[in-house]
């Protein structure tokens, strides 16, 4: 799905600075201009190639609309999530989600040295959560992640009561240990 995205998005903003191409060099040569109103009125008088051009138009509004829409929906978390309590509504903020994922990375006993966490909304009332983890020379990678990632997601759904659908970690940077001199 994430590729389909990206491609309406290429595709969309490869037509607009095509417009936009168009239209500057359209306002800046009046010959240009009268070729553009003329072309504009001969497709207008022709019933088909009209249909075919509104067609067009129409698929290439409703993929601005669908990528607009997709973005706005998938974009960062909201300022807090909101869950009702017997008592009253539970604000849980974006920062104390991701405090919670880094406190776990840490505490897993996995040779992180550094993290951070990035909280994104998943489909339903899940969360997916990104970690950027700087490790240890001396950790065994994937069995290190995969504690990590479990540990995570058991303490965010503990503390926040919130479901994580996905820990994604990627060890982005790797730090030698330097020996003691004492």
């Amino acid at each position: 799905m994430d590729r389909i995205n990206r491609l309406i998005r290429i595709i969309l903003s490869f037509f607009l600075a095509l417009l936009s191409l168009t239209f500057i060099t359209a306002l800046i040569s009046q010959e240009l201009m009268s070729g553009i109103v003329t072309l504009l009125v001969r497709i207008g008088s022709k019933s088909q190639t009209r249909i075919v051009f509104t067609v067009i138009f129409a698929v290439m509004f409703l993929g601005a609309l669908y990528t607009l829409v997709n973005t706005i929906l998938t974009g960062r978390l909201r300022r807090a999530r909101v869950s009702e309590g017997q008592m009253g509504k539970i604000d849980i903020g974006v920062d104390a989600i991701e405090s919670v994922a880094l406190n776990a990375a840490q505490s897993a006993q996995a040779g992180v040295k550094a993290a951070k966490a990035r909280v994104a909304p998943f489909k339903g009332d899940r969360l997916s959560v990104r970690l950027s983890v700087m490790a240890y020379s001396n950790v065994e990678l994937p069995a290190m992640m995969a504690r990590v990632q479990e540990r995570v997601k058991k303490d965010v759904e503990r503390y926040t009561g919130i479901e994580v659908a996905e820990v994604i970690v990627k060890v982005s940077r790797v730090d030698t240990i330097a020996a003691r001199i004492e």
